[in-house]
């Protein structure tokens, strides 16, 4: 990203609340958009495991951290209004939530229901306070909803043989969180939505913000196959702009780097 990026105005600036921020993708959310100069908002079931990965004085730059659960009320409506669990008053609510929640390896699909939880919690908080209209931004993952033919065209052997062997449970749990999204996103309103869906998840270093492109699902064959969670979060991240997220609102973005 260059110095003219990186050096956002004030008004460029925006309230981001992370959820799931210890997962790969949250905690590179958390540390790009601290870096691109946004206040952020973090909730993570643990505040020691987050620390580990981010370091303390990252930890120190976040206006608020939530050590909680997503199903708990009182947790979300502590990172959204950035004050304490039963104070929502002193605080900007926060403009954009970005959802980085996953399925840990043998556990219950939960990508739903925290999904469900984030939209409630929203609602609750912008009910007619504000003229500001909340924008939640969820990873998902190529292959789901209308992206199917655009994963195959990508990844055959991982959306016809390693899902239906291995994974299902957790693609139908994305599918249904992606059907809430464009719900929510339909009703009058109601919270505006995006998913973003990246291909299989690399740990390798980033390509930068300038490498990652955004294309609909109808755009087969739209890059390799795999891509490395700082990338996926640098697009994460170009959807707090309001004019890239009007973009995508109500659909999904498949992100790549050819």
């Amino acid at each position: 990203m260059s110095s003219s990026e990186m050096s956002m105005s004030d008004s460029a600036k925006s309230v981001v609340a992370i959820v799931g921020a210890s997962g790969g993708v949250g905690s590179a959310v958390l540390r790009q958009a601290l870096g691109a100069g946004h206040c952020v908002r973090a909730l993570a079931r643990s505040r020691t495991k987050l620390a580990g990965i981010v370091g303390e004085e990252t930890m120190s730059q976040l206006e608020t951290f939530v050590e909680g659960d997503v199903s708990d009320p009182a947790a979300l409506s502590q990172l959204l209004s950035g004050g304490a669990s039963d104070d929502t008053t002193n605080s900007q609510m926060a403009e954009v939530v970005i959802s980085c929640l996953g399925t840990p390896k043998s556990a219950k699909p939960c990508v739903c229901k925290g999904t469900e939880s984030i939209l409630k919690a929203m609602r609750t908080q912008s009910g007619g306070a504000s003229s500001m209209t909340p924008r939640l931004i969820m990873v998902s993952s190529i292959g789901v909803g209308d992206s199917r033919d655009q994963g195959l065209s990508m990844a055959w052997v991982f959306v016809r043989c390693i899902i239906p062997l291995f994974l299902s449970k957790v693609f139908i749990d994305l599918e249904r969180a992606e059907d809430v999204l464009w719900r929510e996103n339909e009703t009058p309103g109601g919270v505006r939505c995006t998913a973003v869906r990246p291909p299989g998840l690399n740990d390798k270093p980033g390509k930068g913000p300038a490498a990652v492109k955004m294309v609909p699902a109808s755009e087969l064959k739209a890059g390799p196959a795999s891509i490395a969670r700082e990338d996926v979060a640098a697009a994460m991240l170009r959807l707090v702009d309001p004019a890239t997220f009007d973009n995508w609102a109500g659909k999904g973005v498949t992100v790549v780097v050819p």
